[in-house]
């Protein structure tokens, strides 16, 4: 069978077992309980593989090599500390939250922050937030997809954008969440085998045949080369940026609700620790695809045995199709789609909910009276309103959209909920005032960062971040209104949830 034949085959036999899958869970999906939060009967392994399939995404498949292709050692400061955020967020917000759902029955984060707080005001606060957010990653997923896709298939970016996007509705609606987390326990192990699986064909290949010959050969051909700063500690970024990537990706794990509102669905408390910790190894393991690719095609061009990228987001779909089997580059391909679907379905059934619950609620104090029908209809909003966004930022890296999208959520929800829900003296003058904060700076902070493209308004200095400066301004105003404003007094099951 022709290579390329062999690789569209098994890549339409993955689509197809996740379109049957989503088929199967339609049956299954008959409240809006099912839809949303997949009526809290989630499993341990479910959902320890949904919580890292839906954070690696491909942000982490396509966008990681990329970045390691373009700066080096540079996303070693992202990787990592997103891996340890899984515990971060375990410490901070995980039981707790999950404590918040059983007590007064909630299926979303906008829920729970305006029982917290008791304020419509945060709650439809959040609920923007969140759409923002919401927006920008489904984009960024999209985007993600277009770029392997148009890579292998040789498709321009319009078409293979909305190629993909087509494959990941049609599930997303039938199945909702339920559909979502079964295709992530599917597409996550796809994701490990395929990371393990191209890393060491990545070292063997830089090392003429040898496996441990790699990252000696990787070290000298870069230190030999125009920027031996790759593989500093630093990498090409600078100390600067490199610092804010870890204080926004660790600690900003707390505040995605795509991750969050996973611990939602578990059936037990217990399974919250294990799960998440399943989450963070299997993370880690997925880490091999990004940082072994991304060196792995930096020193081929280094070394003249691959022209250079015009992309760095092409970085994957190339080796693969350059220097790997075909069933293996198969088999790969499939992991980086499952790694751009499993993230796109949750954020899809995210972006459902706000439309349905959270923010009809925090505005009209109610619901539609049919929310299965209505999160159906919402999911193709939704969908649609991303693939604009996407085709809008069909220029920009895949990795910078992930990084602007994660930064968002982190400086907007971040103090509301990792500090607010262990913190009983937070109030909802200073929650609404650093979501405000928090997602307004880092947006006007990108607007001028990038306006106009060949001379910016403004940048921030020696490299910084701007969702790290975003969330330390977000965290400081939100200590201080909150002593600067008088606390309510909370009711005893909001304090006894608390307590727990």
């Amino acid at each position: 069978m022709e290579p390329r034949t062999l690789i569209l085959t098994i890549i339409v036999a993955y689509l197809v077992v996740c379109l049957g899958i989503g088929l199967w869970t339609a049956r299954r999906t008959r409240t809006a309980a099912d839809f949303f939060i997949a009526g809290k009967r989630v499993n341990v392994w479910i959902f320890g593989i949904a919580a890292f399939s839906t954070t690696m995404s491909g942000f982490g498949f396509v966008g990681g090599p990329g970045l390691v292709y373009r700066y080096g050692t540079s996303s070693f400061w992202i990787c990592v500390p997103a891996a340890l955020g899984f515990v971060v967020s375990w410490l901070l917000v995980s039981k707790r939250l999950r404590v918040f759902a059983e007590v007064f029955d909630l299926m979303t984060l906008p829920e729970a922050i305006g029982v917290r707080y008791g304020s419509r005001a945060c709650s439809l606060a959040a609920s923007l937030v969140i759409l923002l957010g919401v927006v920008g990653y489904l984009g960024t997923q999209i985007l993600a997809f277009g770029t392997v896709a148009g890579d292998f298939f040789g498709l321009n970016a319009t078409t293979a954008i909305l190629c993909g996007m087509a494959v990941i509705l049609v599930y997303s609606v039938a199945g909702g969440i339920i559909a979502s987390l079964y295709t992530d326990l599917f597409q996550g192990a796809v994701m490990i085998v395929a990371s393990i699986a191209l890393f060491s064909i990545a070292m063997i290949t830089v090392g003429g045949g040898s496996f441990t010959a790699a990252p000696g050969r990787i070290t000298d051909a870069l230190l030999a080369s125009d920027t031996p700063e790759a593989i500093g500690p630093w990498g090409l970024a600078g100390p600067m940026l490199c610092l804010s990537w870890f204080f926004v990706f660790s600690l900003g794990g707390s505040g995605q609700p795509h991750v969050i509102t996973k611990s939602f669905m578990v059936r037990h408390l217990g399974s919250l620790r294990p799960g998440l910790l399943i989450a963070a190894v299997s993370y880690t393991l997925c880490m091999l695809l990004w940082i072994g690719v991304g060196f792995a095609m930096k020193y081929l061009v280094v070394t003249g045995q691959q022209p250079a990228l015009a992309d760095p987001d092409h970085a994957a779909p190339r080796f693969l199709l350059d220097h790997t089997p075909p069933w293996l580059a198969g088999v790969v391909f499939a992991g980086l789609f499952a790694a751009i679907m499993s993230t796109a379905d949750a954020f899809l059934n995210l972006g459902a909910a706000l439309f349905v619950r959270d923010i009809p609620r925090a505005l009209f104090g109610r619901m539609p009276e049919n929310e299965l029908r209505a999160a159906r209809i919402a999911t193709g909003f939704v969908a649609v309103a991303a693939t604009v966004f996407a085709l809008a930022g069909a220029d920009s890296l895949v990795a910078v959209l992930g990084i602007f999208s994660w930064g968002t959520f982190a400086a907007a929800l971040v103090p509301a909920v990792a500090i607010g829900f262990n913190w009983k003296r937070a109030t909802w003058p200073a929650a609404l005032a650093a979501m405000t904060t928090g997602a307004g700076l880092h947006i006007l902070l990108e607007v001028l960062r990038r306006t106009p493209s060949e001379e910016p308004l403004y940048r921030l200095p020696n490299g910084v971040d701007a969702g790290a400066v975003s969330l330390l301004a977000s965290i400081v105003v939100f200590v201080v209104v909150s002593f600067a404003t008088r606390a309510r007094e909370l009711p005893a099951r909001v304090r006894d949830a608390m307590d727990l």
